[in-house]
């Protein structure tokens, strides 16, 4: 015998008030499926919540990440994509666009930033040692959870505003690889005088230095992309064939952003 109908006792409009009316006439033969859930176990409730939250993120960044263009993030998990830009507080985190890139690495190494002489010096200049510091507030040094006690703390010059000199990462990391460069042309290199001229023990330690600093970075970053091998001189010998396809950060817009937010130093700063 069907059961007896028995109206719902008025309550305040929700969200699922549409969802309820499609299906009122399936409800007056039936429980409704949230509540046999109570009845069976509360840990299926909050299940359901999770699963239905965690797909509306997903679908929320997949549909930001199209609107943003063809090539954004075409291979980070929404949730990578999200915390690497909604959540960066880094100062220069407005100016990450991500790309595809081919990595150019053939066999014999070749390229602009390969060997030693004035034009590969001046590449080098360019992607790091001719850009300058920032500045943040402590605002943001908390925010990046970097302690502002006993921080280098100046004027800029141009604005008589105050804040914390600091410096991004990226450009120390090659300041780091082209120290390795230069030594790896020394000869060359320590009659110009810089880093390479330094007595043998401050030049050790400097490039321990940087290859600890490179090996953090590498170990952080942990990328997880393959490469294939090939037989380049068809002599049966499989070579590694590094040129695949990786998102990377869009590098000239971040030193864009640095070069446009260098601040000077100031008259009384000290060297560092």
């Amino acid at each position: 015998m069907a059961k007896e109908y028995r109206p719902l006792e008025e309550e305040p409009l929700t969200d699922n008030d549409s969802i309820d009316e499609r299906w009122s006439s399936w409800k007056q033969e039936q429980e409704s499926f949230p509540q046999r859930l109570k009845k069976s176990s509360p840990t299926w409730v909050w299940l359901v919540h999770v699963v239905l939250l965690s797909t509306s993120m997903i679908f929320f960044m997949m549909s930001f990440c199209v609107k943003s263009g063809k090539n954004q993030c075409p291979e980070m998990p929404p949730t990578t994509w999200y915390h690497t830009n909604m959540r960066s507080t880094a100062p220069a985190a407005s100016a990450i666009k991500y790309e595809i890139q081919h990595f150019d690495l053939p066999p014999v190494p070749e390229g602009p930033f390969v060997g030693k002489g004035p034009e590969v010096d001046a590449m080098w200049e360019y992607i790091t040692d001719a850009i300058g510091d920032t500045m943040v507030t402590r605002e943001e040094m908390l925010k990046m959870n970097i302690d502002p006690e006993g921080a280098l703390e100046i004027t800029d010059p141009a604005t008589g505003k105050r804040g914390f000199r600091v410096a991004i990462e990226v450009f120390h990391q090659l300041h780091c690889l082209n120290l390795l460069r230069q030594n790896n042309y020394k000869s060359y290199y320590k009659p110009l005088g810089g880093d390479t001229s330094d007595d043998p023990h401050d030049l050790h330690g400097h490039m321990d230095h940087c290859i600890d600093a490179l090996r953090q970075f590498v170990m952080c970053q942990a990328d997880v992309n393959v490469f294939a091998f090939r037989f380049p001189f068809n002599d049966g010998d499989p070579w590694p064939d590094y040129t695949t396809p990786h998102t990377c950060r869009n590098y000239e817009s971040i030193r864009q952003w640095a070069v446009d937010h260098t601040v000077a130093q100031g008259p009384d700063e000290p060297e560092h």
